[in-house]
């Protein structure tokens, strides 16, 4: 169950509860980080569908949170109905005191939730990207001040994620070719590199300077300004900060090797390692995220904020790795107690399909081994 299907499901539990025609009620993306009681996702629908069947509610409390929780039950009663017509299924269906319906999903969609997410463009955008045109790139290092490369790089994220989001089917997006950590300014000639940009780059690689560059909010940041420990918004060669070291301290690195890591474990249980044992609240955890993948990118288009993206992905990659680390993932076959192979193998691949998509819309490489 992805976010683009729930949404519809709900539309049309809307548009039957009120009689309206679907395309009146609002678009509301249902978020897991907004669920409450331990379920899977949960909408705001009601109190932004309030407005638009005050007339038809009982007289009395205005559009306060008495009627947000109407609409909410009422809709919550149509989702039954269509259970019962088999047009919905759901584990559970939750209305709470914010007027919010909390939706607990069956095993079965949650295990179809991490399959699709490992295709990463459909997942994120709803579509295939096989359409024409390019990608917006531009060379960094043609840059002169390091402010410039840093308007060029979050531009070229603008126009990825306008492009991905947009009315037109996007161009062909990341494939799943074997992807070096090799950085072409890290590895060439560092003499030639003459202007504050390009020197920038020779010190802490392209991959690292765009997302230093797309990671913050401000447009004209201040020289001084950092987006966390040792994490300068306008890194130089003289002061790179952490975006030069390969430690989780450097928010490009850990990305890409959370990456690495999730396409390395599917390559070793495909060879026959043994999948992790089950881990189901951190595995809750990160399937979570995926669920919200959607909406913030539909966010970050619409805000034209890539920084919104970047925080996505470092919080999937944390999610991730606190997965990988669970105790039980991490114990030995002897000491292992029930098993969880589909969610071995398919938390990996979900997990690297979003963030690939992801890096690419930043512009930025996914390194494919360790």
């Amino acid at each position: 169950m992805n976010p683009g299907r729930l949404e519809a499901v709900l539309r049309e539990a809307a548009a039957r509860a009120f009689d309206l025609p679907p395309d009146e009620v609002p678009f509301v993306w249902p978020r897991h980080d907004q669920a409450d009681g331990g379920a899977d996702a949960a909408t705001a629908l009601a109190p932004r569908l309030v407005g638009k069947v005050a007339a038809r509610l009982p007289p009395g409390g205005g559009r306060g949170r008495r009627h947000h929780v109407l609409v909410s039950g009422l809709v919550a009663a149509q989702l039954e109905s269509m259970r019962e017509e088999g047009l919905a299924d759901f584990a559970r269906v939750l209305g709470d005191g914010r007027g919010f319906l909390n939706i607990t999903f069956t095993d079965g969609q949650r295990d179809a939730l991490v399959a699709e997410a490992a295709d990463g463009p459909r997942f994120l955008t709803g579509r295939d990207w096989d359409g024409e045109g390019e990608w917006p790139r531009t060379a960094l290092h043609e840059a002169g001040p390091v402010a410039q490369a840093r308007r060029l790089a979050r531009a070229d994220a603008r126009g990825r994620i306008a492009l991905a989001t947009g009315p037109r089917t996007p161009p062909p997006g990341p494939g799943t070719a074997e992807v070096s950590w090799r950085d072409p300014y890290l590895d060439g000639d560092r003499s030639e590199l003459l202007t504050p940009a390009a020197r920038v780059l020779g010190a802490v690689g392209e991959d690292s300077a765009r997302v230093a560059f797309c990671r913050s909010v401000p447009e004209r940041p201040r020289d001084t300004e950092t987006t966390g420990r040792d994490l300068p918004v306008l890194p130089s060669a003289e002061y790179p900060g952490a975006w030069v070291r390969l430690t989780d301290a450097n928010p490009a690195f850990r990305l890409r090797h959370a990456h690495a890591h999730a396409v390395t474990r599917g390559r070793w249980t495909a060879e026959g390692a043994p999948p992790p044992a089950a881990c189901p609240e951190h595995a809750a955890a990160v399937r979570g995220l995926l669920f919200d993948g959607p909406g913030v990118l539909d966010t970050a288009a619409r805000r034209e904020e890539p920084h919104i993206l970047v925080r996505y992905l470092e919080a999937l990659a944390s999610a991730y790795d606190e997965w990988r680390a669970c105790p039980h993932a991490a114990a030995g076959p002897a000491e292992r107690g029930a098993q969880d192979p589909d969610t071995g193998t398919a938390l990996p691949a979900a997990v690297a399909g979003v963030l690939r998509t992801g890096l690419f819309l930043l512009g930025v490489s996914a390194p494919t081994r360790l």
